[in-house]
C-alpha cells in the first residue's frame, strides 16, 4: 500500500481528506480565519502527520519493532512544516501565523502547554539528535512525489526533501534562535517601561482555534468520515408563539414578565457584543435570553449570512436536562424537527448518542466525535465545559473550540463565577466576542461588575421591575448568632404554612433537619443534600414542586435553578448573591402573603458554618454582614440597590484582589496554558491557564456507588462484567463511558473529611467506585440524609 498514516489507510488519503476536513470546519468559520491565505492553510493540515513518512514510523504501522521515541511524527512534522515556509518565503510576512501552527502540529497528539516550546525546541541537544535520524529515514522521492499529489508546491519540496539533515536543522534552528532573540529584546522592553505584556489576546485565540480545527479534522477524518453528518442545519423557533399558547393567567407577576420580555426583545443591537440580562428571580429569564439570542441570530444572518450558533451556559449540571426539556419543547412547538444537529446537551456524564436527520440512534464512536465536537445549532451545558475551553489546554476538550466562532453565548447566573475571576473573565469574554466574531449574553437576576459599562448592553431597566414587585421581605437576624439546637427551639412553624431551612455544611442540615423532626413529627418533612443520590434526589425536587412537604431542610443545591417556591425561608450565613438566590425560593409566584426570608447566623462546636464552606470567600461574607447591617428589614424593590453596593465594594482591589485574575490574563497572553502549581511564579505576575479552577481538585472527593435498587444492582454487575473484558482499548473506554453515564444516578461524591467521619465502603483493585451492595445499606446509607452512618464497626 505504499505508505501509510493508519493500519487500513495510505497516508496520502488520509492528509487529502484532513485538508478537505479542514477547509470544511474553516468554511464554517468565514470570518474568523479570513486574514490567512488558503495556501498556508492547506499546507498546515497537509504537514500536520507528515512526519508518518519515516521509515520507523512505517514500521510501527505494520506492527514491526520500532523504538518508541523513534516513531513519534508530531515534532519532525512541525519542523518540517516550519522548513517549507521558511524555503518558501512565506514565514517573513506571516511568522506569528506560521509558528502558531507549527505548535499545534507539535501538540496534535498531546495536550497544549507553553508556546514558547515550539521557540525552545531546537535547543534541546536530544531533539535535534531525534529529528536529524528521523529526518534520514524519509523515502526523500516518495516524499516529494505525495507532496506534489496532495497539493504542495514542488520546488519548495525538492529543497526540503533533499537529504541534507544538517541543512534542515541548521536552517530551522537559526530561525528559531533569530526568533527567540526578538522575543527577549520585546520583553526586556516591556520591563523598562514597566508596562504589562498584555495587548491583543488575537493571537491566544487565534492559536486556540487553529490547535482545534486540526485536532476537530484529524479525529472527524478517522471517525465519521462523511461530512454529511457534521453539516449545519435549519433552525426555527418561535418563542412568542409559544408564550402565547400556554395557559397563563393575567397575574401581576405574569405581566411584569410580559413587558420584560417585550423591553429584552427590542433592545437587539448588532453593533454590541456583550448584553446584560438582569431581572428578578421568577421572571422568566431562561425563555427570555432564548427568545432574544434566537432573534439576533435571524439579524445577524440577514446581514452577513452566517447561521450563528447558541451555546447556553449554565452552573450546575443538575439543571441542564430541564433546561433543555424546555427549550427543545419551543422547537419542536415551533414545528422543528428537532434532532441532534440542531439540538445537543453536553456535560460529562451526556449520554452518547446522536440522533441523525432519518430518526438513526447513533451510539457508536461517530456518535462521541459530533457530540463532544459540538455539531449542533443550539449546546446546552455547564461553565465547567464551556470555560474549560475557553482558557483549556486539553486536546479532548479544545477539539470544539472551533464551533464557539460565530457563537451566540448565554450564560445563566454568570455571578456563580469565583469573584476572584471576575476581571479575567471579563476581558477574556470581551476579547472572546471580537477574536471569534461571537456574542454573549450574560444573564442574572444579581449582575456582578464582570464587564465595564462602557462596553456592555443592559436588555432592560431591570430597577423597573424590583420596584414593582413586592413578594418578599428579608428579615435580618445576623446580629443573633445562635447553635442549631437554640435555633430549633426558638422556631414555631406555624400551620398552613411551608418553609424551607438552607444550611451551609452537609452536618449542619442533617442536625437540623433531626431536631425539626423530633420536634414536628406530625409534619412532612424532607432533606436534601449532595450525599442523597440524584435518582433520589430529583424524586424529592419533584415530591417538593407537589407540595407534599411543609418543612424541607437542604444544603445550597436549591439555591439556583431548581423550582420550588415556599412562604418561609430561613438562610444561613453567606455571601450576598447566595441570599439572593435563596430568597428566590419564597412566594416566586407572587401569591397575596408576602414570603418571609430570614438570614441567620448559626455555629457549631469549629465555629460559625458560614467560615467553614466560604472559606476562600470571607471577604464576600465580612462585605455581606457589613452592608446587611444597616438594614433590619429589606423589601423586594430595594434589594437591587443593596447587590449594587455589594458589588461596589467586592470589585474594589483594596477590598477583593484580584491578583489571580491579573496573573492569569498575563497567563493568556504569554499563551502559557500549563504549568505545575507548585512551581509557578506568582511574584513574576503570570500564571498559567490550569490555574482556571471552577470545582475542587478530584483527589479532595471519592466516588461512593449506592445500590440503591435492582436497577442500580444490574448496572454494577453490568460495570463488573466491563471491568473483566480483554477488548479493544477505545472499544473498552467506550464501554466504560457509557456504563458510567448511567451509574451516575446512584453516584455520590464524597469529601475526605466526610469519608474520615463516616464507615467506610471497600472498593476494588480496579474499581473507580467505593460501593455499598443493597445487602449493606443500612450500615452506609440512611434513607432520609443518605450516605453516612456513624459507627465503629465498618471502619476499615
Amino acid at each position: 500500500m505504499g505508505l501509510l498514516s493508519h493500519p487500513d489507510k495510505k497516508l496520502e488519503d488520509h492528509l487529502k481528506e484532513v485538508k478537505e476536513w479542514g477547509n470544511f470546519y474553516k468554511s464554517i468559520n468565514p470570518q474568523v480565519l479570513k486574514e490567512i491565505d488558503a495556501d498556508i492553510i492547506d499546507s498546515y493540515l497537509l504537514f500536520h502527520d507528515m512526519g508518518k513518512g519515516t521509515l520507523y514510523f512505517q514500521k510501527y504501522i505494520r506492527k514491526e519493532p520500532v523504538e518508541e521515541k523513534l516513531k513519534s511524527h508530531a515534532a519532525i512534522s512541525a519542523m518540517l512544516f516550519l522548513y517549507y515556509h521558511i524555503q518558501k518565503g512565506t514565514v517573513k510576512e506571516r511568522e506569528e501565523i506560521i509558528v502558531s501552527m507549527a505548535y499545534a502540529i507539535l501538540k496534535h497528539h498531546g495536550d497544549m502547554e507553553s508556546y514558547s516550546d515550539i521557540d525552545n525546541y531546537l535547543s534541546n541537544e536530544t531533539n535535534n539528535g531525534l529529528l536529524q535520524q528521523q529526518y534520514a529515514a524519509f523515502d526523500y522521492q516518495a516524499m516529494m512525489d505525495m507532496g506534489v499529489r496532495v497539493g504542495l508546491e514542488e520546488e519548495v519540496l525538492r529543497k526540503i526533501f533533499n537529504g541534507d539533515a544538517e541543512e534542515f536543522l541548521r536552517t530551522v534552528s537559526r530561525f528559531l534562535k533569530d526568533r527567540r532573540y526578538k522575543i527577549f529584546q520585546q520583553k526586556s522592553q516591556y520591563r523598562k517601561m514597566k508596562t504589562s505584556n498584555q495587548g491583543s489576546f488575537k493571537e491566544y485565540y487565534r492559536l486556540q482555534l487553529l490547535y482545534s480545527i486540526l485536532l476537530d479534522s484529524d479525529k472527524s477524518q478517522v471517525t465519521i468520515g462523511t461530512r454529511k453528518l457534521a453539516e449545519r442545519a435549519e433552525l426555527y423557533a418561535d418563542v412568542n408563539g409559544y408564550i402565547d399558547k400556554k395557559d397563563t393567567t393575567e397575574t401581576a407577576l405574569n405581566v411584569l414578565r410580559s413587558q420584560a420580555f417585550k423591553e429584552v426583545e427590542s433592545n437587539i443591537d448588532l453593533d454590541k457584543d456583550i448584553f446584560t440580562l438582569t431581572l428578578p428571580t421568577g421572571m422568566g429569564k431562561t425563555l427570555n435570553s432564548f427568545n432574544f439570542a434566537f432573534k439576533l441570530r435571524e439579524k445577524l444572518f440577514q446581514e452577513k449570512g452566517i447561521p450563528y450558533r447558541i451555546i447556553y451556559v449554565l452552573p450546575f449540571m443538575s439543571i441542564i436536562d430541564q433546561n433543555a426539556r424546555v427549550i427543545e419543547d419551543v422547537l419542536e412547538k415551533s414545528g422543528q424537527k428537532v434532532t441532534s444537529r440542531v439540538l445537543c446537551k453536553h456535560h460529562h456524564l451526556t449520554e452518547i448518542t446522536w440522533k441523525t436527520d432519518e430518526n438513526t440512534l447513533l451510539n457508536n464512536a461517530n456518535a462521541e466525535i459530533l457530540l463532544e465536537g459540538w455539531n449542533s445549532e443550539v449546546i446546552i451545558t455547564t461553565f465547567q465545559q464551556f470555560f474549560s475551553t475557553l482558557f483549556g489546554h486539553k486536546n479532548s476538550i479544545q477539539r470544539k473550540f472551533n464551533k464557539m466562532c460565530h457563537s451566540i453565548v448565554i450564560i445563566d447566573e454568570i455571578q456563580a463565577l469565583p469573584v476572584k475571576y471576575y476581571n479575567f473573565a471579563g476581558k477574556m469574554l470581551s476579547e472572546f466576542t471580537t477574536a471569534l466574531d461571537s456574542k454573549v449574553i450574560a444573564m442574572t437576576a444579581t449582575q456582578p461588575r464582570i464587564f465595564p459599562q462602557e462596553i456592555a448592553k443592559s436588555l432592560c431597566d431591570y430597577k423597573k421591575y424590583y420596584r414593582q414587585l413586592f413578594r418578599t421581605v428579608i428579615y435580618n437576624e445576623l446580629d443573633k448568632p445562635r447553635t442549631i439546637e437554640e435555633f430549633v427551639e426558638e422556631i414555631v412553624v406555624e400551620e398552613d404554612r411551608s418553609y424551607l431551612f438552607i444550611l451551609n455544611t452537609i452536618e449542619s442540615a442533617k442536625l437540623m433537619y433531626t431536631l425539626l423532626k423530633n420536634k414536628y413529627n406530625e409534619v412532612p418533612i424532607t432533606y436534601l443534600s449532595t450525599l442523597i443520590p440524584p435518582k433520589e434526589r430529583l424524586v424529592r425536587i419533584d415530591e417538593i414542586k407537589k407540595k407534599k412537604y411543609r418543612i424541607v431542610v437542604s444544603t445550597q443545591l436549591v439555591e439556583a435553578g431548581v423550582d420550588i417556591d415556599f412562604q418561609v425561608v430561613y438562610r444561613d450565613l453567606a455571601p450576598l448573591p447566595s441570599l439572593f438566590q435563596s430568597a428566590g425560593r419564597g412566594n416566586r409566584e407572587g401569591g397575596e402573603l408576602k414570603g418571609e426570608i430570614h438570614l441567620i447566623k448559626l455555629k457549631g462546636g469549629n465555629g460559625y458554618y458560614a467560615n467553614m464552606v466560604y472559606r476562600e470567600a470571607k471577604t464576600d461574607v465580612d462585605v455581606t454582614e457589613r452592608i446587611l447591617s444597616n438594614y433590619k428589614v429589606l423589601e423586594e424593590p430595594d434589594f437591587m440597590a443593596v447587590i449594587e453596593a455589594y458589588f461596589e465594594k467586592i470589585s474594589d482591589d483594596t477590598v477583593k484582589s484580584q491578583d489571580i485574575s491579573k496573573y492569569l490574563l498575563e497567563g493568556a497572553s504569554n499563551k502559557r496554558f500549563y504549568g505545575e502549581k507548585e512551581s509557578a511564579q506568582l511574584n513574576q505576575g503570570i500564571l498559567p491557564l490550569n490555574y482556571f479552577e471552577l470545582i475542587e481538585p478530584e483527589s479532595e472527593k471519592y466516588p461512593v456507588f449506592i445500590e440503591l435498587d435492582g436497577d442500580a444492582a444490574d448496572l454494577w454487575q453490568e460495570y463488573i462484567q466491563i471491568l473483566k473484558e480483554k477488548e479493544e482499548p477505545w472499544e473498552h473506554k467506550r464501554k466504560l463511558k457509557a456504563i458510567q453515564r448511567e451509574m451516575a444516578e446512584y453516584v455520590v461524591d464524597v469529601r475526605a473529611f466526610t469519608r474520615a467521619k463516616y464507615n467506610k465502603p471497600q472498593k476494588g483493585e480496579n474499581e473507580l467506585y467505593y460501593y455499598v451492595s443493597y445487602s449493606e445499606l443500612d450500615k452506609y446509607y440512611d434513607e432520609t440524609t443518605g450516605y453516612g452512618v456513624e459507627s465503629s464497626v465498618y471502619y476499615y
